[in-house]
């Protein structure tokens, strides 16, 4: 076991940080300032100065309930298919570092810390990268499982409006997932979609007949590595003994993140429907899935409040939760990242030291299935 040297995730640094930082505090003032134009400073002050200050603590409480469910689904995931058993300490510094990495690239900087721990923990490259794509295809399997749930409710008329098309997207988008997420799993073609192919080495950039194909074997490689983080799914929601922290973990790391925002916006005053909230808050969830730089600051704040505002949310309060909200959710992960970075020396030690899960399940064994003499040096 062991891989990728004991080099600090994706290149983090402190210089970095403090660099995106940087970028994040100038971005959202630029956002605050196009924000006046269409917006009365006047309802953003009043709402400020009637702030209840005691929801405070619940938004903190909501971010810790976050952590705490993606601490737990991480875990379990991460062992799908014969991958490594994590402990708790070694879990909980990743995690961290993936939270403050967000800062760094937004949701790839997440996804290259996870990546960066599940390879150096297994050293086989095409594997990890299935349980990292798995990971994330289940976190957003049931953030979007929650907003089709909410927009059921909307539909049958239960609780405050929210803009019919709004809902029916996410009532028609998440079912289509599904369904094509059993089609391409199914026995008899998952394995022909799973597959990974040899392919040569990236061609010199003289020789420009060869670089389609190059390029057709990467994307190729990478459309089965997205199957099978599918697979490494439907895994888990096979084997809820097996893996029942799974779903639960995120289910606790969205109505945790969820509860931030509903703090936020009940400390300006404003008490939304919990249905309309999660259609509001999906929606603008969906820009952070955007490689942006520092971590989407400025966009998702004003997205955020957009979102919203098409909910019934008056535009001064809901600019002022959403930037409440990303103190909490985004500012704040911040400050354990920088007291972990010293650590990941010995992250990287433990990581190359963490055990293997036995993988007897055949589904699993096919979700870690890894590219052994295809001459595939590294994940597509």
């Amino acid at each position: 076991m062991g891989g990728g040297g004991n080099e600090a995730p994706f290149g983090i640094s402190r210089r970095r940080f403090l660099i995106s930082i940087a970028v994040a505090a100038a971005l959202v003032a630029g956002a605050a300032g196009l924000i006046g134009q269409v917006t009365d400073f006047g309802e953003m002050t009043r709402a400020a100065s009637a702030a209840e200050l005691l929801w405070l603590p619940v938004c903190l409480a909501g971010e810790l309930l976050a952590y705490l469910g993606y601490l737990l689904a991480y875990r379990d995931v991460a062992r799908v298919g014969g991958g490594p058993r994590l402990s708790v300490w070694t879990a909980m510094r990743v995690v961290v570092l993936g939270f403050g990495a967000f800062a760094v690239g937004a949701g790839a900087g997440g996804l290259a810390a996870d990546y960066w721990a599940l390879h150096r923990a297994s050293d086989r490259p095409h594997q990890s990268a299935r349980r990292v794509l798995g990971m994330n295809t289940l976190e957003w399997a049931v953030l979007g499982a929650l907003a089709c749930g909410a927009g059921v409710l909307k539909l049958a008329g239960l609780g405050p409006s929210a803009p019919l098309d709004l809902t029916l997207v996410w009532v028609s988008v998440v079912p289509l997932c599904v369904v094509l997420a059993v089609w391409f799993t199914q026995p008899g073609r998952v394995e022909r979609f799973t597959r990974i192919r040899p392919s040569a080495g990236r061609p010199p950039r003289s020789q420009l007949r060869r670089w389609p194909a190059w390029l057709w074997g990467r994307l190729r490689n990478g459309f089965a590595d997205a199957i099978g983080g599918v697979l490494v799914v439907r895994a888990v929601l096979r084997r809820p003994d097996r893996y029942p922290a799974g779903v639960l973990g995120f289910f606790l790391y969205w109505a945790g993140d969820i509860l931030t925002l509903y703090a936020a916006l009940r400390a300006f005053g404003i008490a939304p429907g919990i249905a309309a909230l999660v259609l509001a808050y999906a929606t603008g969830y969906v820009i952070t899935a955007l490689p942006l730089p520092a971590g989407g600051a400025g966009a998702t704040e004003a997205t955020a409040a957009s979102a919203l505002h098409l909910i019934g949310v008056p535009f001064g309060p809901a600019v002022l939760a959403a930037v409440l909200y990303r103190v909490f959710a985004f500012w704040l992960p911040i400050i354990p990242a920088l007291a972990f970075l010293p650590l990941v020396p010995g992250l990287a030690h433990d990581l190359a030291q963490t055990p293997l899960q036995p993988a007897d399940d055949p589904l699993a064994r096919l979700a870690g299935e890894e590219s052994r003499g295809t001459g595939e040096p590294d994940a597509a």
